[in-house]
């Protein structure tokens, strides 16, 4: 439990003040753990990691949790995961076929949580990449084009590389408008931490991944991007809604992903 101590002070006239100590009692939550797990359609793309939750006065330093058995399967076959890092658990031949449905089950002290995600079928890659300004910027932005096949929706989200190192901004795309077209998306963002490291200058190299997910997957996602944009309708934010049942947070995504790189000239 955390205390927070409020002075407040009132005036009484011009000569006299007096203060009020107010004392409010900020209850800690239950840690819960937070699985995260893909399987993609590509070799050794399986990989499942566990932390757990902090309270809001700890860092942000999180442990991954050793210990857990973990399996991800379709139909009558089951594929391990062993640990191959601290809460980091992989599988280095499963590929994912576009159009199963993978289920994701974890036995951690004795607790079984379970998660099903079907993989998009088929996979929609970039026809082509390039960088250009942004507007009313000089700011340099890496755009993405795509050929939405039309019928069922489609839903995307993008993972930017510089130099090797992740864009944190969460990009993502669906074809409620765009259903059969192609589709021109330029990745823009707010640099807010003045980090020179995101920003996309001459000689860089930059690396995309396009990566094709579920209509659930896409939610939380989404959920993820509106807190971090403070685009919660003046509530409070709250933890996303992931499709992991037993009690923790997270997410599963069977997930179709394509790649394009390029490095960045004049």
């Amino acid at each position: 439990m955390r205390q927070i101590r409020i002075l407040t002070l009132i005036t009484i006239g011009l000569l006299c003040a007096c203060q009020r100590v107010i004392t409010v009692h900020l209850n800690t939550g239950a840690t819960k753990y937070v699985i995260e797990g893909v399987v993609t359609d590509q070799p050794g793309g399986a990989s499942v990691s566990i932390t757990q939750t902090k309270d809001f006065s700890s860092n942000n330093t999180f442990t991954g949790v050793s210990g857990a058995t973990v399996t991800i399967e379709h139909n009558d076959s089951a594929y391990p995961l062993t640990e191959s890092g601290p809460g980091v658990y992989t599988n280095s031949t499963l590929a994912g076929i576009p159009g199963n449905t993978y289920n994701l089950k974890v036995v951690l002290d004795g607790v079984l949580y379970t998660a099903s995600s079907t993989m998009p079928n088929p996979v929609v890659g970039m026809d082509s990449i390039y960088v250009s300004n942004g507007v009313l910027t000089t700011k340099r932005y890496l755009t993405v084009v795509y050929t939405d096949p039309a019928g069922p929706p489609n839903y995307y989200r993008w993972v930017q590389y510089v130099n090797g190192r992740q864009e944190q901004t969460v990009f993502l795309g669906n074809d409620e408008f765009t259903d059969g077209l192609t589709v021109k998306d330029q990745l823009d963002f707010n640099n807010d931490t003045k980090d020179p490291h995101r920003d996309i200058n001459t000689g860089d190299s930059v690396r995309i991944d396009m990566i094709n997910l579920d209509s659930t997957v896409y939610h939380y996602w989404f959920a993820l991007q509106q807190n971090a944009n403070g685009s919660t309708g003046g509530a409070s934010p709250a933890n996303p809604t992931g499709n992991i049942s037993g009690g923790c947070l997270g997410y599963f995504s069977a997930q179709g992903v394509r790649t394009r790189s390029l490095l960045v000239g004049k």
